[in-house]
């Protein structure tokens, strides 16, 4: 008996010891091949793209508070919150149908050449749409009139999302010089916010980076598409246009619902009080959605791999997609607890203390980086590969729904709290009913799987 316990009283057996020690070398050799792999490359990537995207201007944002001010920062967030709606119009879902054809279609370059071209025709022809329903927006909508200076400048952002192709560099699963270029581009601009931003009337220099660093970065990607790739326009027929977009339809839908309760919430706000409210709501929100984003970059990059392995093997797929469930529902319940507990702090760390208000709005947000974590997996990397795109529209379209229906109510009464419980209760609604959705469908990850070790195939 003295051979099978350990020379220092440990109870735990030798041969218990022995299979936890394979067990942890195992974990440590599938994370080294895992960062070694493709995925593994692309998620590096990714997060390298979403820290110049969100992550450096939390070095710009303690400044840029401190010098525009409440009021002034919550106009650009206004603005901004208006543009992010016509970005999604434009974008179209094509970063989720586009990426999956892409990835489907990877070995052909012919089959990839036209899909390209009729992307990039069928955004071309939506931004236009999207220039002419903004500016009737600013002639008709008083609110938005005041801000039409504001507004135009930042269509360059949706200017350099028409460029900008990521939906072609995700299908290749090939992101690491596009992410290198455009955390160049940012980073020139980071410095350009230093340079240039001296008092609170310099918003509109800020506005005008901010549509700077987009176009810069959607020029350069597509140089880089036509010489890296070799990259060679096909002029489209009308016919394939209107099928790209009729793909894309469903998807569009989709994203167009989440932005009722992401990208528009500072919008809704701003026409129900005032650009100040809008400033601490906004602050708030943006520290939250960057946590956010920390987790999302990862779905990201998995995803072409997840819409490959749906279409070859079910049982591999749900292994991964448990595993990747655990993974990121890990992160993102330490990042809530994070974000809830040293809100005080990091409100006086990066925005000061004239934005003490958005302490309480920080809490209630704080499980929106949990919640977002388990509806991404069960959303986008189960049900969306397996071609469920219709119940995710519904689901989706109806948190979209509760956002706003909760936002009419609450704002008029709490201001930017009453918008924070609005949005928090939209993403439980959504996370809760796509686990519902999936289990009833037979795609819960946590039923019935066997031990993700015992899969060998390599993904």
């Amino acid at each position: 008996m003295g051979s099978s316990w350990n020379l220092c009283g440990n109870l735990i057996p030798y041969g218990t010891r022995r299979s936890l020690v394979t067990r942890v070398a195992r974990i440590i050799e599938l994370t080294r091949k895992g960062f070694c792999s493709t995925v593994g490359k692309n998620i590096l990537s990714l997060y390298s793209l979403q820290f110049v995207n969100y992550l450096l201007p939390l070095i710009t944002i303690p400044y840029l508070v401190r010098i525009l001010e409440p009021q002034n920062f919550g106009k650009i967030a206004f603005s901004q919150s208006l543009i992010a709606y016509l970005t999604i119009f434009v974008g179209y879902g094509f970063n989720l149908s586009a990426t999956r054809k892409i990835s489907a279609s990877r070995d052909n370059p012919q089959e990839i050449n036209t899909i390209v071209s009729n992307v990039w025709i069928a955004k071309s022809l939506l931004t236009i749409i999207g220039f002419c329903i903004l500016v009737l927006l600013i002639v008709f909508i008083p609110k938005l009139n005041e801000s039409a200076v504001l507004l135009l400048i930042l269509f360059g952002i949706v200017v350099g999302d028409l460029l900008f192709p990521t939906w072609l560099f995700l299908g290749l699963e090939q992101m690491t010089t596009i992410s290198t270029i455009n955390s160049l581009v940012r980073i020139i601009i980071t410095a350009g916010i230093f340079l240039l931003i001296r008092q609170p009337n310099d918003y509109f220099i800020y506005a005008g980076l901010i549509s700077m660093q987009w176009v810069g970065a959607g020029i350069i990607s597509i140089l880089i598409v036509y010489r890296k790739l070799d990259f060679h326009f096909i002029i489209p027929r009308w016919a394939d246009i209107r099928k790209e977009l009729s793909d894309g339809w469903p998807l569009f839908l989709t994203t167009g619902a989440t932005g009722f309760y992401t990208a528009g919430n500072a919008l809704i706000l701003g026409l129900l009080t005032n650009n100040t409210v809008v400033g601490y709501y906004s602050a708030a929100e943006k520290l939250v959605r960057i946590i956010q984003v920390l987790i999302g970059t990862a779905s990201q990059a998995i995803y072409p791999r997840f819409s490959k392995m749906a279409s070859e093997r079910k049982d591999v797929f749900m292994i991964w997609a448990r595993r990747t469930l655990f993974a990121l529902g890990s992160m993102g319940l330490v990042a809530s607890i994070g974000l809830f507990l040293l809100a005080p702090y990091i409100v006086m760390f990066i925005f000061g203390p004239e934005f003490w208000a958005s302490i309480p709005i920080i809490r209630i947000l704080a499980i929106i980086p949990f919640l977002v974590a388990i509806s991404n997996v069960y959303g986008v990397q189960i049900m969306i590969p397996f071609h469920h795109d219709r119940p995710v529209l519904i689901l989706t379209f109806s948190g979209g729904l509760v956002n706003l229906l909760l936002a009419m109510l609450l704002v008029p009464l709490m201001y930017g709290i009453g918008m924070a419980f609005a949005v928090t209760i939209s993403e439980l609604f959504v996370t809760v009913f796509f686990v519902i959705y999936c289990h009833l469908s037979g795609l819960n990850p946590l039923v019935n799987q066997t031990d993700g070790f015992k899969c060998t195939r390599e993904y």
